[in-house]
């Protein structure tokens, strides 16, 4: 990160995988290598990659969420050759408390995105919705939703 910094590039950080404490470090060393490669933070942008699903029902928006998350995360360690971690195992709260996942009613997602806000280092927020599996007219909808309800929140 400190090498991409000093090049002057852009970032991007992936929330998913990691809580914040263990992010942090890396945009640190991002942001010293601006520092020592001349450019001005303020021209460069950390953009962070959010898996989300919005449902009008929470308790769908949820069972859509981690079951797609788990299936994604699932396929990418087999085809990197990691260790597959079983969905029982994640800290599914923990998550959702850092804002490390985005996903539920409207308000649920509002909350989580100003979680991830306030835990995260960034200036874009990059969204995907068709993830893991997520039917193509489930992920629409989501996205239609997200644009009517959550965005008006932030602007």
């Amino acid at each position: 990160m400190r090498r991409a910094g000093q090049l002057g590039f852009n970032m991007m950080s992936v929330a998913h995988p990691r809580p914040p404490e263990d992010v942090r470090p890396g945009y640190a060393a991002w942001q010293a290598g601006l520092a020592e490669g001349g450019h001005d933070p303020a021209d460069r942008h950390c953009l962070i990659h959010m898996r989300v699903h919005v449902h009008e029902n929470a308790e769908r928006a949820r069972e859509v969420a981690e079951s797609a998350i788990s299936r994604y995360d699932r396929i990418s360690a087999q085809a990197r050759g990691r260790p597959v971690v079983p969905p029982a195992q994640y800290e599914w709260k923990g998550m959702l408390a850092s804002g490390r996942n985005i996903y539920g009613n409207p308000d649920q997602c509002i909350a989580a995105m100003r979680r991830c806000m306030e835990n995260f280092d960034f200036d874009i927020f990059g969204m995907q919705f068709y993830f893991g599996g997520i039917p193509h007219d489930e992920a629409v909808k989501s996205m239609r939703l997200f644009t009517r309800e959550v965005i008006p929140a932030f602007q």
